[in-house]
């Protein structure tokens, strides 16, 4: 994909996300540069997943980081699964607006969906990092990785969890390998 065509579709998801925000609340990111920003934070890690075939976002909300990530990789197959059907209905637009071919809206809790095991499976703050290796674990192939956005207290919730992690700001990304 094209540069132009990326800042184009970021653009107009930008604009979406700001229009649906004003009636649903779904972020408190309100200017065009805190949307900005947030793209910017869920495209941080692209280089170490973009050879990735099939992927999977827990309680993709807005669109951080699984719709962004879905964008910018377009050989990617896409899960998003996100179970509040407000949300669900703002991806869905977004896929058919975009023409996000690779991207499947799944409107459920992960633990009640029926999707093949993936290479990658991404999350950003949905829950305690625990729970989610727990309930992604069934859903991630052997020597797949699941990359967690998390904040500042990502290091206490790692004692018992190998893995690597890349730190930019107050942003932790944490790369966990199953075996």
């Amino acid at each position: 994909m094209e540069n132009e065509e990326l800042k184009e579709k970021f653009e107009k998801f930008t604009e979406e996300l700001l229009k649906w925000n004003k009636t649903h609340k779904f972020t408190n990111y309100n200017t065009k540069e805190k949307i900005y920003a947030q793209i910017e934070d869920s495209l941080y890690p692209l280089e170490k997943i973009k050879d990735k075939k099939t992927a999977l976002d827990i309680g993709t909300g807005a669109g951080f980081p699984g719709l962004i990530l879905a964008i910018a990789m377009p050989e990617t197959k896409w899960y998003l699964v996100e179970p509040l059907k407000k949300r669900y209905s703002f991806l869905n637009y977004l896929k058919i607006l975009l023409n996000l071919k690779n991207v499947t809206v799944v409107p459920k809790r992960l633990e009640n969906a029926e999707i093949e095991p993936v290479e990658l499976i991404t999350s950003r703050a949905v829950m305690p990092t625990e729970e989610i290796i727990k309930i992604a674990n069934p859903f991630l192939q052997k020597n797949g990785t699941i990359l967690l956005y998390k904040g500042s207290n990502a290091l206490e919730e790692l004692k018992n969890t190998k893995a690597n992690i890349i730190s930019k700001d107050k942003r932790n990304y944490i790369f966990i390998n199953k075996e």
